[in-house]
């Protein structure tokens, strides 16, 4: 049995694009993932303001690929996002669609180019990627629009 970990990966109030680069966790022993991401205050004062957050992962060529993105936040108000994923099934995406709808990926992913092919910012929003994962965990928070106080949130990641 594997034991399980768990820990914050971020605890912030951000108002401009951020990347938190991969931290080195251990989490490839670990078959399941689940990822917490709690909202506690997001800016729409000029109601043009959106929040993406991506879960990442890097290979050992340093290359980050994406985990997970998370429904785009473009409301105000507290809210708590989870997703969950397995190491245990064939590559797969996996949508917010009620069940979740699931398609097989690639054996292989393109990771060299951000916000291209397989790499990092390329999952659809409120999306999982179940799959491999590797020890580094960070993440990619895009931010847009008119930006004063931001939004102020908690990561956190469980490794089963």
């Amino acid at each position: 049995m594997r034991s399980a970990s768990a820990f914050s990966l971020e605890s912030a109030t951000k108002t401009a694009t951020t990347t938190l680069a991969p931290v080195d966790r251990r989490l490839a022993r670990h078959s399941e993932l689940v990822v917490t991401w709690k909202i506690t205050s997001a800016e729409r004062d000029t109601g043009n303001e959106t929040y993406d957050l991506y879960i990442t992962t890097q290979n050992q060529a340093g290359e980050k690929y994406d985990l997970v993105h998370f429904p785009q936040v473009a409301t105000t108000g507290a809210k708590t996002f989870v997703a969950r994923l397995s190491s245990q099934v064939l590559p797969q995406r996996v949508t917010t669609a009620s069940p979740g709808v699931a398609s097989n990926e690639s054996g292989t992913i393109r990771t060299e180019t951000g916000g291209a092919a397989e790499g990092a910012k390329t999952l659809a929003a409120g999306t999982v990627r179940h799959g491999p994962w590797g020890d580094l965990i960070g993440y990619e928070l895009v931010i847009a629009g008119t930006i004063v106080t931001g939004i102020a949130f908690t990561i956190t990641v469980e490794a089963r």
